[in-house]
């Protein structure tokens, strides 16, 4: 079937065919008619199969002939960057794209005029907490990746929203797009959708075991390969002699550098090449050089990467991007880089099928997640086949991986809604909101959920007493016989989209803070709320943990033991962020962070954006309990934020002036705005590390408003950068980062054994 036989305008079809959609595969010429005709849709095939475009076709559709606005909720930023740009492929048609994941304190007015809106399912429910109008336009929402409702940390938001917004409208059209899964009729049932299930792929797949110098696959056959000295460089060369690229999955951070270092130097008599100075600031670490990022350098200048979330935004972006353009042939990734971003390759090597887990040692990864895995082997358009394979240790573990991995179905897909520490902050959501007034309604919302369609939601009304009853007891919510209605600091907590537990000890705190607190009291406070999660502490950290603990303690400004289950094990770890962030305000640099709190610069720029996001909600909570208090975190926020001691902050207001910048300004007697407007353009541009395009922009912010950088979104930061990068050939430090929240309660991890469990890790 071709596109132009679609049920679809002539501007649609034509807009489809020019950005190179012409006939449908299979599945996509059974779905998108069934979604043309309007019905709830459920989509469950292969990765590579086409998912998109059965989303994007009705999206089109609704936009224009419709005039209504689509919603594209995904499960993670670098997905939703993505799927905007994809969006803006049809911009002929007159649709507005936008993306919208950053600040969870918004309503996003902007998005008054736009089209096609791309959020995290966390956006999505934030916006509806703060009234977004806009909403009510919506025609049509389209849920990418739906089998992530069974991860614990991002499904329940989006099985609330969805759920939100069947209720809200019972007209609104939505559709799942997922991986193949052995119960895509219970979301199906759920969501009162038509289902669309085929194993078909364009690129033949095949999975199969790695044993001895030989790979077995699934459909009998087999391939010998050559070990070359390593049984899983012989497995990446091979692929890489044939033409293809390839992928390593591995379970840990550290073993991703590892394996990445000790490949490099083989890798590059096949793949070497030379990088731009931009291309090696960039890598290394922008404006400042860690040891992770030169380690990074080092092994792209071989053809081989390592992708972690310990990286940079930036530093990921340029190991995808150029994995895409053929000039990395391997990357050696944890698990993340399968959850639905487009990077395929000709062959997949599974090493590992087992990650630490927290209390339970080595624990078996899921079969979705391998599949997830393997289903990014085979390019569309330039490989001929894929092959996914695991590798055993043993004929025992050879035979074990093909039967319980291969050769198995996924799991079950489960609701992980049902848990009193996640249903807090979403009752509290219902109750601001207006989806729910009492108890019964709150139930009644949840029989409508996944979670209320497959089970017989045994115990719910005692988990519902008991959250009511604790929201009443923190003044957010209030009784008056059957009804229960948000109260103004409810209301503010569910705005913030924070934990409503992390609300009590913020506002503990605050009402604590006088002229004479110091910071590290403050930071700790804000790192012991359940938002925050906390960092291993390892035995190298013992004795400055114990006297920054013995310092501290008399100056807390929360008691742990009035935490309601808080494990004094969590202290240390809570004391780690603190002190980490600590650090990062008095300006020590990156490489120095990276190599005493044993992280890399992605985590310190996760942590920092953690800390960020709930001192700013502090500030807010102090408004209500204590406005005194704000006149101390208000600082101590731009500082956080920024990574600079106080005399800094007027400079890193400036948009593109990051830490270094303004420390440079600063030693060059460049102290505030006012200094700024005076100094002559020239002479500003000729300071180290500002450059003529920055300086320029610097003048036009002093001589008017001050343009203080707080939502950039990453496609934003980039240009800016590129502007930058051309001006005086190398690439500047990034500005901070958007906000984001954390959802559950911390575990404490290995870092060799780290399980990204929250959507703002990747």
């Amino acid at each position: 079937m071709r596109v132009d036989e679609l049920d679809v305008s002539d501007s649609v079809a034509e807009a489809l065919m020019e950005a190179g959609y012409v006939n449908l595969h299979p599945p996509q010429a059974e779905a998108i008619p069934i979604a043309l005709q309007g019905h709830n849709l459920v989509v469950a095939i292969p990765t590579a199969s086409g998912k998109s475009l059965i989303g994007y076709v009705p999206a089109l559709d609704m936009m224009v002939r419709k005039g209504k606005k689509v919603l594209y909720i995904v499960p993670l930023k670098a997905l939703a960057s993505e799927k905007k740009d994809d969006f803006e492929k049809f911009s002929k048609l007159g649709i507005k794209a936008h993306l919208s994941t950053g600040d969870l304190d918004s309503d996003d007015k902007n998005l008054q005029d736009a089209d096609i809106i791309v959020a995290t399912s966390e956006k999505a429910d934030s916006m509806i907490r703060h009234g977004s109008t806009w909403m009510e336009q919506v025609g049509l929402v389209i849920a990418d990746e739906v089998h992530m409702i069974h991860d614990p940390g991002r499904g329940p938001t989006l099985e609330v929203i969805l759920t939100k917004l069947m209720r809200r409208n019972r007209d609104l059209q939505i559709i799942a797009l997922s991986a193949t899964m052995s119960n895509a009729f219970d979301l199906a049932e759920w969501l009162h959708a038509k289902l669309v299930e085929s194993d078909w792929r364009p690129i033949p797949l095949k999975e199969g075991v790695y044993y001895d110098g030989r790979i077995q696959f699934d459909d009998r056959t087999s391939r010998d390969v050559e070990p070359d000295g390593e049984e899983i460089w012989g497995l990446v060369k091979q692929a890489i002699l044939d033409g293809g690229q390839s992928l390593i999955f591995v379970n840990s951070r550290r073993s991703t550098e590892a394996l990445a270092v000790k490949y490099s130097k083989k890798m590059s008599e096949l793949a070497g090449r030379t990088l731009s100075q931009a291309d090696e600031v960039l890598l290394e670490g922008d404006a400042e050089s860690t040891a992770t990022g030169r380690k990074l350098s080092s092994c792209v200048k071989c053809g081989i990467a390592f992708h972690n979330a310990g990286l940079t935004y930036r530093q990921r972006k340029y190991v995808e991007d150029n994995f895409r353009n053929g000039q990395i042939k391997c990357i050696v990734a944890t698990p993340t880089l399968a959850a639905g971003i487009n990077l395929p390759a000709r062959r997949v090597i599974v090493r590992d099928t087992t990650r630490y887990e927290t209390n339970y040692g080595n624990s078996p990864i899921s079969v979705m997640e391998i599949k997830q895995m393997c289903g990014r082997a085979g390019r569309p358009g330039y490989d001929p086949y894929g092959e996914a394979v695991l590798v055993a240790k043993s004929e025992t573990d050879k035979e074990h991986l093909m039967e319980d991995y291969v050769e198995h179905d996924t799991e079950r897909l489960t609701s992980k809604l049902f848990n009193e520490k996640i249903l807090r902050s979403h009752v509290l959501g219902l109750l601001a909101t207006g989806d729910a007034d009492s108890r019964d309604s709150i139930i009644d919302f949840l029989k409508e959920t996944f979670f209320g369609t497959v089970s017989q939601l045994f115990g719910i009304e005692s988990v519902v007493d008991g959250i009511v009853r604790s929201l009443v007891e923190e003044d957010m919510a209030k009784e008056n016989g059957e009804d229960i209605r948000i109260t103004s600091f409810g209301k503010r907590v569910s705005d913030l989209y924070i934990d409503p537990a992390s609300a009590s000890i913020l506002r503990e705190a605050v009402t604590k803070i006088d002229d004479d607190t110091e910071n590290l009291p403050i930071l700790l406070a804000a790192a012991m709320t359940p938002d925050v999660l906390g960092m291993y502490p390892k035995k190298a950290d013992t004795d400055r943990l114990n006297a920054a603990g013995d310092e501290v303690w008399d100056h807390m400004l929360v008691d742990p033991e009035d935490i309601e289950d808080y494990d004094e094990e969590y202290f240390n770890s809570d004391l780690k962020v603190a002190l980490l962030i600590n650090d990062w305000i008095e300006e020590t640099d990156e490489d120095t962070l990276t190599d005493t709190m044993g992280i890399g610069p992605g985590d310190i720029r996760s942590k920092i954006d953690m800390m960020d996001w709930i001192i700013y909600a502090m500030s807010e909570i102090a408004y209500m309990f204590n406005p005194s208090a704000i006149k101390k975190i208000r600082p101590l926020m731009t500082r956080v934020r920024y990574g600079v001691k106080e005399e800094l902050i007027d400079l890193v207001a400036f948009r593109g002036v990051g830490r270094n910048r303004a420390r440079i300004l600063f030693n060059h007697g460049i102290r505030s705005r006012s200094d700024i407007a005076a100094i002559d353009e020239s002479e500003l541009a000729n300071i180290p590390k500002i450059g003529s395009v920055l300086a320029s922009k610097m003048k036009d912010q002093a001589g008017g408003r001050m343009e203080v950088v707080e939502n950039i979104t990453p496609s934003e930061e980039e240009a800016m950068f590129e502007e930058m990068a051309a001006d005086y050939g190398e690439a500047p430090a990034p500005v901070a980062e958007e906000k984001p929240k954390k959802q559950s309660k911390k575990k404490k991890e290995e870092e060799d054994g780290h399980k990204q469990t929250n959507l703002f890790d990747f």
